[in-house]
Formats: C-alpha cells, structure tokens, sequence
C-alpha cells in the first residue's frame, strides 16, 4: 500500500493519491508492514512519532520523500510580531502552548561531560532566514551588548507565555524570516522497539535536541530509539541543537548518574550501564543494525552522528558530515562528526567528514569495527580520528587523514593500513580506567581490562608533514610510538602475567610505511622508507562548492611497493583474542583501495594504486 502526504491537502484525506493526508503522522498512523508513505513536497511542522514498525529486512515501513521534491520536517515554528525594545533589541511573545509538554526554552541543556563554559544553555533556539543565533547568558547582556554578536537572543518562560529578545545583525525582522525551534525530534519514535523503518530523501531540521552523552538516552533529530535495522538514507539533517542522527541509548533510571553524583566516577557509571543494557536485551538480534548512508548532515552543536551501544553492527557510509560543533558556545566530551561507543562489528566507510571540532571518534568496545575508505580534513582544534580504550580488533584503512592532527590513539589493536596520515599522531596508554571487551561479533561481555598501549600493526601507510601545525602535539609518523615495544613476549613468565603489566606496553607490528616531508619512523621499524629528497605537494582547496586534494604523490609513490595484507599476517588482537575481519567475520584481501581500484599484486604503498594530480574528496 502507498500512502500520499501532501502539505496543501485537506485535513479529511484518506492517503490516496486523489485525497492525500495532510500530515505525514496522519500516514504514519495507517501504515502497516510492507506500507510505503510517499511525501511530496512542503515544510511539515511535525514530530514524526512512528507508532509501529515493519516486521522485517522484507516487510518496512518506507517514509520516502517524492522524487524530485524536497519534504522538509522542521521542528521550528514562525516567530512574527516583532516591536523595537530599545538598544537594537527587538520582543516578541509566544503562547506556551505552542511548545506542547515541553518548552525548549525551560529546558537546560545538561548531562555528563557537558560543558557550559560558564553559561547556562537551554535546548531552543532562534533563526533568521536559517541561520542560528547565539543565546545570550542573561537579558541585560543582550540589552548592553556585552557578547559583541551581532546576532543573538534571550528568551524568558512565564506561566503562560515565553517572552523573546533579539538581535537580528541590524536588521528588521519583518524583513527576515524568523523561526523558534519548538520540537525536540524530527523524526524520532516515543517508544522503543520500532523496527525494520527506512526514512529517504527528507529534510530534517531545528530540533531542540538535549545532549547526549553515552550514560544517558541519546535524542537527535532523527534516529531509532533503540531498535532494529533502520535504514537513513539521502536525507538532509542540519541544525539540530545537540545531534543530527542518534543511533543511540536506551532510557535508564541511572541515566546521567555520574554528573549528579561523582563519587563513582565516569568510567564506572558507564561500565554499570552496559550491563543495565545487556539485561534489558541489548544484542546483535534486537538493537543496532542500522543503514545510514548517503545523507549530509551539518551546522549540529555536539555530533553528526552520535550513538552508544545502539551503533553496534551498523554500516555508515557515503555520509557528507561538516561544520559540527564549531560555533562552540558550549562543548564536552561526545563532540564530533561521529561520535561512537561499543561500535561492535560496525563499518564507517565512504564519509566525508570536514570542518568539525574532531572528525571520528570510536570510544570503548569499537570491536570488529572497519573505519574504511574516509576522508577527514580542516577538522580541528582536534585530531581525524580519535581511538579511546579500546582492545582491539579495530581496522583502520585506506583512510584519508588530512587535518593537523590526524590520530589520537588511546586504544590498543589497531591495524593502520594503507592510509595516508598527513597531520601528527599522538599515542598513550590508559591504566587508569578498566574496559569490557566482547566475545567475538556479539555484545556478550568477555572480559574487563586496562589498555596498556600497543598490539597496534602500521603497515603500507604514508607519512607526511602536510598541512599541519607544530602546535598541535604529537609526532609526524610512527615515532609517536618511540616509548612502545617492539619485541617484548606478550606475557611474563612470572604468574602468566600481561607484559604490561611489568611496565611495558604490548608488542608493536610495524612495516613497510614511506615517510615524507620530514615525518620520522619508530626507531624498531626495519624496513622504513624514509624520503627527505624532495618536498611533497599536498593540498586541500576548494572549487565550486567542491573540496579537491592536489598532490604530486604519483611522483613518490611509483616505486613503493608494500606487503599483501590478509586475516592470517595480521594474528590476534591480544586481549580479546579475536583475529581481523570484516564486520561480518569474513576474512581480510587485498581487496580496493580508496578510489575503489583493485589492489596489485604487490600492493602499492598509501591509499591508492595510482594517485592523481586531482582527486576529489566531497
């Protein structure tokens, strides 16, 4: 059955293409498994709230935008009525009802490892002509200025009515079209379990989304809500005040323990919620298994994509993710295009994500995950990717990491293969906090151990000076790793204790890596390749909209041959014991590189067989 939602038809339609329904909750009401919801174009100022899911892979429910058309759900709503308040100030009211149960501007955006940076913050927010203003940190600031945005507004939540003062950048807002986010989701279910949705080709914006750390329930503008097989695709997600895509945790009663209470500390209420999660039925067959694919997602204030323990077994590819988490008028830890924890077996491939505070970050339990095939570049103040206590296996290749800061690797069992790292590398141990690890392609927990540095195999990678910084730390190449050890035996002989654990971080494989424009080897690598003839030309620069690397790699590259890279020369990821795959178990080949190409016998060194003068990235 296919349903039609129009913007502009009667409120007494039956779904049918003669007499569509006005609302795409009207649809979504009537649709069973098996059902397609068509959506032809129009600004729909709704909470999408599906009441049931599909059945199966088989039998979804399909919510798709109509071909050529563009359906927007926004979350916001128009603010008019404006008078002058004096001192560049404009007012303006809106009756409380609007906003339903729940007022983004009562409330308070909070949580663990939230940061206000001195200011209270809360979920709502205003725009002119799409744009976000800032929120000022109290009424007689926005009245003296004190800020110097132009741009900006305060609003204040009576019994009946909120109260709302701007600064529109000098301008009337009668000559602007002003919005107020009014909606916590897009399109997001307000109970758990609803399986097997796929949501296509729709815009989503101005949702006035909470934070949403790992120990608390995880809202974006569109996402599961803790179930199954969800399919995201060619979809525009932007503007969200937290995050665009949560694929993220369930509801506890312990949610956001630690921030109200420290005393066990963070990595110990987490811990205590994985558990909380496999006793309510967090595993391969009911929760993750997601398809996000081909969307772009941009200007959210904390992630792109954010999820924790609901990302497991899920494929994330082809994504455009840019400007998250820039404006920065508030910040924590959970900020990035992708932020993930326990991405168990989940593949991240294909995505272009640029000019975001910190471009993929994989915190705890990213076992069996493929970071394949992304291009990471102008991220910053922080690093490409970040690997935070983690065991192991994680794969890491045919990456692009172009900004100054390309890997912070606070993880052990990382296979780097075949990427180019064009910014530093920084590498450290973590004895201070104990992490699960699984037992191989499940959430089952195996095990909880310090990561003490290590187990990590560098192999065909290139390393360069590019368009990094020495103000960022680290070292460019593997000399970030000149304290790690190299053929130390994985245990002692004394109560078959980890080597580790007598001080020393677990073994490091590394090969076959080219070094370019002044980036330096570990000491232990033997057959490093170091260039230092010439300089390399790198550069990333931007042409109509689109993002170009230019590169005079080819000349470099033409004689570098490195090793073939299979399941059985990488071995075992120590403390999980588990060998490196892909996510579904099947084992590693030569296979493509990044442009898809496939691998010479030798391989050549670096992310692609044969690099152009010109590749394009986004």
């Amino acid at each position: 059955m296919i349903y039609h939602v129009a913007q502009q038809a009667a409120p007494a339609g039956d779904g049918s293409a003669a007499r569509p329904f006005s609302t795409i909750g009207a649809a979504a009401a009537a649709a069973q498994p098996g059902d397609t919801i068509l959506i032809h174009g129009g600004i729909y100022r709704e909470w999408v709230s599906p009441p049931r899911g599909g059945t199966s892979d088989e039998a979804r429910i399909c919510y798709r935008g109509a071909e050529g058309e563009w359906p927007v759900i926004s979350a916001a709503e128009p603010l008019t009525g404006w008078q002058p308040w004096g001192s560049g100030v404009w007012r303006a009211e809106a009756d409380n009802a609007l906003f339903g149960d729940c007022n983004p501007y009562r409330e308070v955006l909070a949580g663990d490892w939230f940061d206000g940076l001195g200011q209270t913050h809360h979920t709502g927010e205003v725009f002119a002509d799409g744009q976000a203003l800032a929120e000022a940190a109290s009424l007689d600031d926005l009245m003296a200025g004190t800020s110097g945005r132009d741009g900006e507004w305060f609003a204040e939540v009576q019994p009946d009515r909120t109260v709302f003062y701007a600064r529109f950048r000098g301008q009337d807002p009668s000559t602007l079209a002003v919005e107020i986010s009014v909606r916590p989701f897009c399109f997001f279910p307000r109970e758990e379990g609803i399986h097997y949705i796929t949501l296509s080709g729709v815009e989503c914006c101005c949702a006035a989304t909470q934070w949403a750390p790992p120990t608390a329930f995880q809202p974006g503008a569109v996402g599961p809500h803790w179930s199954k097989g969800w399919v995201i695709e060619n979809c525009r997600i932007h503007d969200a005040k937290c995050c665009g895509i949560s694929l993220g945790k369930n509801r506890d009663p312990q949610d956001n323990r630690w921030s109200r209470d420290p005393a066990k500390g963070g990595a110990q209420t987490y811990t205590e919620m994985i558990f909380s999660a496999l006793g309510k039925g967090w595993c391969r067959e009911s929760i993750g298994g997601h398809l996000v694919r081909g969307n772009e997602i941009w200007n959210c204030g904390q992630a792109g994509i954010v999820g924790c323990m609901g990302g497991a077994f899920c494929r994330i590819t082809g994504n455009h993710i840019h400007h998250i988490a820039l404006g920065q008028r508030f910040t924590g830890a959970e900020v990035a295009g992708i932020k993930l924890h326990a991405a168990i077996d989940t593949l991240i491939e294909g995505n272009a994500i640029h000019h975001c505070f910190r471009g993929l970050w994989l915190d705890w339990q990213a076992q069996g995950a493929v970071v394949r095939g992304n291009a990471l570049f102008r991220n910053g103040p922080e690093e490409d990717l970040f690997l935070e206590v983690c065991h192991g296996p994680c794969l890491v290749e045919n990456n692009l990491l172009l900004s100054a800061s390309s890997f912070l690797d606070v993880s052990q069992g990382t296979a780097c293969l075949h990427n180019l790292f064009a910014g530093k590398l920084f590498a450290t141990p973590d004895t201070n906090r104990f992490t699960p690890y699984h037992q191989p392609h499940s959430t089952r927990v195996a095990g909880v151990m310090l990561v003490y540095g290590g187990d990590d195999r560098f192999l065909n990678n290139i390393f360069l000076r590019g368009e990094g910084t020495d103000a960022v730390r680290g070292e460019y190449g593997t000399k970030a790793y000149e304290t790690y050890s190299a053929e130390a035996p994985a245990r002692s002989t004394r109560d078959d204790t980890p080597a580790a654990d007598l001080g020393r971080t677990l073994p490091m494989t590394v090969r076959s890596n080219l070094y370019l424009n002044g980036a330096a080897p570990w000491s232990h690598e033997k057959d490093a390749r170091v260039m230092t003839h010439r300089p390399v030309r790198l550069a990333v620069v931007e042409d109509q909209g689109h993002y170009w690397l230019e590169t005079d790699l080819a000349e470099h590259t033409a004689r570098q041959w490195g090793e073939p890279v299979t399941t059985a020369a990488l071995g075992l990821a120590f403390e999980p014991e588990q060998p490196y795959t892909n996510p579904d178990g099947s084992p590693l080949e030569p296979g493509r590189d990044f442009a898809g190409t496939v691998r010479s016998t030798p391989p050549r060194i670096g992310p692609l067989e044969q690099w152009p003068a010109r590749l394009l990235l986004v």
